[in-house]
């Protein structure tokens, strides 16, 4: 006869043995929801020290306080364009055109600093634009892990030059980044649809 203490025994031994299994099949990719912000509103940026005005969704916060490696700009038209919900910045640095910034120097520099992404870079495309209101530029789009996936200039070409680039606040990643960049994209070339020169 089988006494119940080893029947016990035996019992809890079993549920062990097949507790312990693991399943084995590979798990899909998976990456952090993203809740994209969401707004009604628009920000019209029109300050009148400033030479252009331009429109934004209402969920961007217009950071006027900027520095330049720990120093204040001295033209008053520089500014950060803060997206909080997706932590990314775009950073917007003006140049008035004269003897000392000449449109040549302008784009040279453009060039740059956007190609300084290049180690980084799986590709760089650069892509001419010209808004309905006279306004042209160049964006350029950033592909793999580059710091900045997405920078811009607009001019017109004898006075001004407002040059643009995308940061976000967090390691690059181009893969989990991929849809926030698109969405971040939008926003930017409708802000440059809107951009007028005063």
């Amino acid at each position: 006869m089988i006494k119940p203490f080893y029947i016990f025994i035996t019992g809890i031994l079993l549920s062990g043995i097949y507790a312990c299994e693991t399943d084995t099949s590979p798990k899909p990719n998976a990456w952090p929801r993203v809740h994209y912000p969401e707004s009604d509103d628009s920000v019209v940026f029109d300050d009148p020290d400033c030479p252009y005005t331009f429109t934004l969704p209402g969920y961007y916060e217009i950071d006027r306080n900027v520095t330049y490696f720990k120093e204040t700009p001295d033209d008053p038209c520089w500014m950060n364009l803060i997206c909080k919900d997706l932590n990314a910045t775009i950073y917007l640095s003006n140049k008035p055109l004269d003897e000392k910034y000449s449109y040549a120097q302008m784009i040279e520099d453009a060039y740059k600093l956007t190609y300084k992404h290049s180690s980084r870079a799986d590709f760089i495309e650069p892509q001419e634009i010209e808004n309905a209101n006279g306004v042209h530029g160049l964006i350029y789009f950033v592909g793999g892990d580059a710091a900045s996936n997405f920078q811009f200039f607009v001019t017109d070409t004898v006075h001004h030059f407002v040059r643009g680039a995308l940061y976000f606040n967090n390691k690059p990643n181009a893969d989990s980044l991929k849809p926030v960049i698109q969405f971040m994209v939008q926003d930017i070339e409708g802000m440059l649809g809107s951009w007028k020169w005063k």
